[in-house]
C-alpha cells in the first residue's frame, strides 16, 4: 500500500480532501474493497496478435488486462485497482441497455467510464480520457473516479464537470500540471430527456431509429487545466430504439495500413449501419478496428460505450 501511495504522491497532493476524507484514505478504502470483493480473473492475454475476449456481464475487455509473470507487485496492484473501478452491473431501473469495450494501450489505461442511477429516476453515464499514457494516466483515472463518486451535483452535468475540474486542478502537484482529462457526462431522465456536457472530448453520437446519426456537440475546456472553469450544459433526447455511442480519441486516431486515421466520418458511417443490441454493436466495432489497425501497434487506449434506450 505504501509503495503504491508513493506513486500517487508524485502526481497528487495527498493531503487534499474529497468529501471530508484525504486521498490516501479513499485509495486505501478502494484497495480494501478490492481485497474483500476481488475483481474477476480476466485470465492471460497470451502473445500479442492473438486477441482473446474476456467478458463479465456488460463490460468486455480485449487483450486486457496486460498482466505478465514477474510484474512488479506495485504495478499489478495498481492495474487491478483500476479495473476494479469499472462498472460490472446495470441497475434494474436503468433506462438503457449498455455494453462497453476497453482496449488498453499498455499495462494501465488512461480511459475510464461509468454509470449509476440517480434520484428522481435519472441515470448518469460518463466517459473520460486522461492525458498521456500508461501508469501515470492509469493512476490519475483512479483518482478521477474517486472524485466523480464524491461530487454533490451528479444530476447537473455542467456543475459536475465544474466540481471535477476544480478538484483535479487543486490536487495535482506543480510538476504534474500537464495532467488533465477530457470527458463526456450525460444524464437521462425517465422520459427520454438528455442533458450533457463535453469537456474537450470527441462528440458523442446518437443513431436515430431511421439510421441517421447526429452529434452531441458541446465545447468546453478539458478538466483540470484551469480552476474556476464553467461548463456548458446542452440538451437532446434519446428515444426508445435510439443508440448512443461514446468513445475516446484513440478510436478516431487509429492509423491504418495506408497511413490514414479511422476518423469521425468512418465512425458515423459505421454507426448508421448498426441496428442491433449494444453487445452486437461493440463486437462489430471492435472487429472494424481489427480490420483497420494492426492491434499489435496501438498508439493509444481505445474505449467505446454503447447504450440503447428501452
Amino acid at each position: 500500500m505504501r509503495r503504491l501511495l508513493e506513486d500517487f504522491e508524485r502526481l497528487f497532493d495527498l493531503d487534499y480532501e474529497i468529501g471530508g476524507r484525504t486521498l490516501p484514505a479513499l485509495i486505501e478504502s478502494a484497495i480494501l474493497e478490492l481485497e474483500r470483493h476481488p475483481a474477476p480473473d480476466w485470465g492471460s492475454a497470451g502473445p500479442r496478435g492473438r486477441v482473446e475476449l474476456a467478458e463479465h456481464e456488460l463490460v468486455r475487455f480485449y487483450y486486457v488486462p496486460h498482466l505478465f509473470p514477474g510484474m512488479e507487485l506495485k504495478l499489478r496492484l495498481a492495474h487491478k485497482l483500476q479495473f476494479h473501478l469499472l462498472p460490472r452491473e446495470l441497475p434494474p431501473d436503468a433506462p438503457v441497455s449498455i455494453a462497453a469495450v476497453l482496449e488498453s494501450f499498455c499495462h494501465m489505461s488512461g480511459d475510464l467510464f461509468g454509470w449509476q442511477s440517480l434520484s428522481g429516476g435519472k441515470f448518469l453515464i460518463w466517459i473520460v480520457d486522461l492525458s498521456g499514457h500508461g501508469v501515470r494516466s492509469g493512476l490519475a483515472s483512479a483518482i478521477l473516479k474517486v472524485m466523480i463518486d464524491n461530487v454533490t451535483a451528479r444530476d447537473r452535468v455542467g456543475e459536475l464537470a465544474a466540481q471535477l475540474n476544480d478538484a483535479l486542478a487543486a490536487c495535482v502537484r506543480t510538476d504534474g500540471r500537464s495532467l488533465f482529462a477530457t470527458g463526456v457526462f450525460l444524464v437521462l431522465d425517465g422520459e427520454g430527456g438528455l442533458r450533457f456536457t463535453s469537456a474537450g472530448h470527441p462528440a458523442g453520437l446518437i443513431r436515430g431509429a431511421d439510421g441517421r446519426v447526429r452529434e452531441l456537440v458541446s465545447n468546453s475546456r478539458p478538466i483540470g487545466m484551469f480552476s474556476g472553469q464553467r461548463y456548458q450544459e446542452d440538451e437532446d433526447r434519446l428515444e426508445p430504439g435510439e443508440t448512443l455511442l461514446l468513445y475516446t480519441d484513440g478510436l478516431l486516431e487509429m492509423t491504418g495500413t495506408d497511413g490514414g486515421t479511422f476518423g469521425a466520418e468512418r465512425l458515423q458511417e459505421f454507426l448508421a449501419g448498426q441496428d442491433g443490441a449494444p453487445e452486437s454493436i461493440t463486437r462489430e466495432l471492435y472487429r472494424a478496428c481489427q480490420a483497420f489497425q494492426d492491434m499489435d501497434k496501438l498508439d493509444d487506449d481505445i474505449t467505446f460505450l454503447v447504450a440503447r434506450a428501452h
